[in-house]
């Protein structure tokens, strides 16, 4: 499968892996955790921690989007890497698109344990404060962009073993 651009055809796998770094990219930077707090002389103050701010998590996330960007370039533009061909259950995992589900994995793997974190850290807050916290944005964001980096990843594995 792919899409047609023009005269170039793209393979669907790079397209949704391109679209799902995109999306991690951008979710490190977003709100990961919200509060928002009514105090008697303070109506509606509030605070967000983004991904990035919040420790290490955000920028693995950023770091693995940008990577799933450049491994959809090079899937695109068909590149060969210098990697040893590696198979696991008789797929190539050292082709691009067994690459691009690991960098799925692991920004999944991410993005689950930091809402584990983030989740009790909410419940926590939510006892305590006379307040609303809330899970942000950026970490569902985040969780997408891992689903669809290994969807196109699992796209193209099909694709190649078909």
């Amino acid at each position: 499968m792919s899409i047609a651009i023009g005269e170039r055809k793209l393979p669907i796998g790079a397209v949704v892996t391109a679209i799902g770094g995109i999306l991690a990219a951008v979710g490190a930077f977003l709100a990961w955790e919200t509060l928002s707090q009514s105090v008697a002389s303070q109506a509606g103050t509030g605070a967000s921690m983004s991904g990035w701010d919040g420790g290490n998590g955000g920028k693995i996330v950023a770091v693995l989007g940008i990577v799933a960007i450049a491994l959809a370039v090079a899937w695109i533009l068909d590149v060969k890497l210098p990697i040893p061909a590696l198979k696991f259950m008789g797929v190539a995992v050292g082709s691009i698109e067994g690459l691009t589900v690991v960098v799925g994995v692991l920004i999944l793997f991410v993005g689950l344990f930091n809402f584990q974190s983030i989740s009790s850290d909410v419940n926590d807050a939510n006892a305590v404060l006379a307040g609303m916290a809330a899970m942000g944005v950026g970490l569902y964001l985040d969780l997408l962009a891992g689903a669809l980096i290994v969807v196109g990843g699992v796209l193209g594995i099909l694709k190649r073993t078909a």
